[in-house]
């Protein structure tokens, strides 16, 4: 074919190519025009986004046990997530500043995430495949437990100082936009 694509000439952001996979992903997120502008246009700002990727381009396989690794007296998972095998994961900005962890929720199923504190535990046993720059968020799962004072809860990851930690937040409090969903795929060899 010397060279020349074999893809129809479709409007923008309707190509069937890799680029064409990358505006429509772009635009789910919201980005739109002026977003591909100023990335086509500023030199600095396409470095920070091939840094950012490439940062991920090694990316981390963690292991999923078959059980939760901790003592859950007094815990019941309210919406199991099932989990196994291996995955990969990302993070997707999904919370909005003073939503219920309740709306969260909802919404990560309507779109079918799916992270479990399973997800979390090995995430925390691996941690050092965690990249650095996700320290400044708090990653999250969207697996619902009740705890022990009856409490509708999620699990999260935090970073301090040294390592990271697993911990919980009430599905009535208030979530913030530093939180991050994980959103784990399954890994293909």
């Amino acid at each position: 074919m010397n060279g020349e694509s074999s893809v129809k000439t479709l409007p923008f952001g309707k190509e069937v190519t890799l680029m064409g996979e990358v505006i429509i992903t772009g635009r789910k997120v919201g980005a739109g025009k002026a977003f591909w502008a100023n990335l086509a246009h500023s030199e600095s700002l396409f470095a920070e986004v091939v840094a950012f990727v490439d940062s991920w381009s090694a990316s981390a396989v963690f292991h999923l046990n078959p059980t939760i690794d901790r003592d859950m007296t007094g815990w019941k998972c309210v919406e199991s997530i099932p989990a196994e095998g291996e995955f990969e994961f990302s993070l997707t900005e999904f919370f909005r500043k003073g939503e219920s962890g309740e709306e969260m929720v909802k919404r990560a199923n309507a779109k079918c995430v799916v992270t479990s504190l399973r997800h979390l535990e090995a995430m925390l046993r691996e941690q050092d495949k965690i990249p650095e720059e996700l320290r400044k968020f708090v990653l999250v799962s969207n697996e619902v437990w009740l705890g022990p004072d009856s409490s509708r809860s999620v699990f999260y990851l935090c970073w301090n100082d040294e390592r990271w930690y697993l911990h919980y937040g009430r599905l009535k409090d208030d979530f913030d936009s530093y939180y991050r969903l994980v959103v784990p795929r399954k890994y293909q060899k």
